[in-house]
């Protein structure tokens, strides 16, 4: 661009050096051609009165060593009916000839390629006119003044022309180094790496530079600690989770061990009783069927299967064997209802976890001998989950992640779980539906994955 306007404005100034050269040129033409012409009419004013011939000849052959300067090729004078009195060159123009068209009366006009031009001059005495003069003048050191100068000011302004476009070039690269700089850090951001610039090799703190480079380290560290900081809730809220899922697997193996050892006690006092000996196995046999229940929901719920298995009934009915538990030691009742034939194509896994997720908040806002509702549904190609509690209803900050989760802020203190909701369901794009209070009741409905748009219940 600097390049590109050097170029304009030396070809701007050329343009205007060179009109004013011909300008100039052309006055010092007129000037000279008006004095020419003077004297020469002067010495020919008799001959054309008296129409002498011999004498105009003379005056010619004077003139032609006098304004020698002027470079005159042919000199006509001329009649006034057109015919040629005498001429510098008698052969080309014998006497009584008419005149040639080229030396006809016309305004003096200088042709940047011409090499020659024609000037003209009335001659009268009295007010009568007697004649006129016709000149051709050579004009090729007029022609060859505006070459030279065309050529001086096209290798000057060429040279002025690199030369500040490569100024031109340092400084705007000088000035764009820190800006660069900073698009280099910002790009490796993109990958994760928001990386400070070293206290060693910012710039003073009283430029442009300098403000912008510790603004980028300010808002870096920023990043950082944050960052930081959502690691720390992340892993804080997955050590919960894990001590209540462990207190309830505690929970839901040591119930029936307390049985199991009855049982076996039982076997090994009246291990000879047919009758006693089968209701000990029948209870052993109950006893661990419901812990291997218990097991295989929880691997299934956080082995992490694959996305792409479709959610079924029997992944419904895993999470009441896990929440179950919650409810009995928050002293709620499990209202549970689900109509699922068959799956529905929709990643298990992530609607586990929007179920589980939202039944654990609902029986952590249900007062003692509250309800929880769970209600799962297929309506017009649409899984619909509804949990409702009885509880003071949801904060208008927990309203406002699940249903803009896009833009709302992460929780910075504990209570990732809605927070995980509201991401989930964005991820499959499910439409979250929230009322209360008195309590609160969420409805998400997921759409058909094979279908890819939800279609609501009327």
């Amino acid at each position: 661009l600097i390049t590109l306007l050097m170029v304009g404005v030396a070809g701007a100034i050329s343009k205007l050096v060179l009109m004013r050269l011909e300008t100039v040129q052309a006055t010092h033409f007129e000037e000279l051609s008006d004095a020419y012409l003077d004297g020469l009419s002067t010495a020919l004013l008799p001959a054309l009165i008296r129409r002498d011939a011999w004498e105009a000849f003379d005056a010619l052959d004077r003139s032609r060593l006098r304004y020698q300067a002027v470079g005159a090729l042919r000199v006509l004078v001329v009649l006034p009916d057109g015919s040629v009195l005498a001429a510098s060159d008698p052969l080309r123009h014998p006497l009584g000839a008419a005149a040639p068209p080229e030396a006809e009366p016309a305004p003096l006009h200088l042709e940047p390629s011409a090499a020659t031009a024609w000037i003209h001059r009335a001659v009268s005495e009295g007010g009568v006119p007697v004649g006129r003069i016709a000149a051709e003048v050579d004009v090729t050191a007029l022609a060859t003044e505006r070459r030279a100068t065309l050529l001086a000011l096209v290798g000057v302004n060429a040279a002025l022309t690199l030369l500040f476009a490569l100024l031109g070039w340092l400084l705007v690269r000088r000035m764009l180094h820190p800006v660069l700089r900073l698009s280099e850090r910002l790009g490796q951001a993109a990958e994760g790496r928001l990386q400070p610039i070293p206290e060693a090799e910012l710039p003073p703190a009283d430029t442009e530079a300098g403000r912008a480079y510790r603004r980028y380290n300010a808002a870096a560290a920023a990043i950082a600690e944050r960052e930081a900081l959502l690691t720390r809730l992340a892993e804080e809220e997955r050590r919960a989770l894990v001590g209540r899922y462990a207190s309830a697997m505690a929970h839901e193996v040591n119930n029936p061990l307390g049985g199991l050892f009855n049982a076996v006690r039982m076997i090994q006092r009246h291990g000879d009783d047919p009758e006693r000996r089968q209701r000990a196995a029948s209870l052993l046999e109950r006893g661990l069927t419901g812990i291997h229940n218990v097991v295989r929901a929880s691997l299934i719920l956080w082995r992490g299967e694959a996305d792409a298995r479709p959610v079924s009934a029997a992944d419904i009915d895993d999470l009441r064997l896990l929440i179950e538990s919650e409810a009995r030691r928050r002293e709620l009742v499990l209202d549970w209802r689900h109509e699922l034939d068959g799956a529905f194509p929709a990643p298990a896994q992530m609607v586990r976890q929007v179920a589980l997720n939202l039944l654990l908040n609902a029986c952590a806002a249900s007062p003692p001998g509250g309800r929880v509702t769970l209600r799962a549904e297929v309506v017009a190609g649409t899984l619909t989950l509804e949990v409702t509690d009885e509880g003071p209803g949801l904060p208008a900050e927990a309203r406002a992640l699940l249903l803009d989760g896009q833009t709302a802020q992460v929780p910075q203190a504990g209570g990732l779980g809605l927070w995980t909701v509201a991401r989930l369901v964005r991820e499959l794009g499910a439409p979250v539906q929230v009322a209360g209070p008195p309590g609160s009741r969420i409805i998400i409905r997921i759409p058909d994955a094979e279908r890819g748009t939800p279609r609501l219940a009327a």
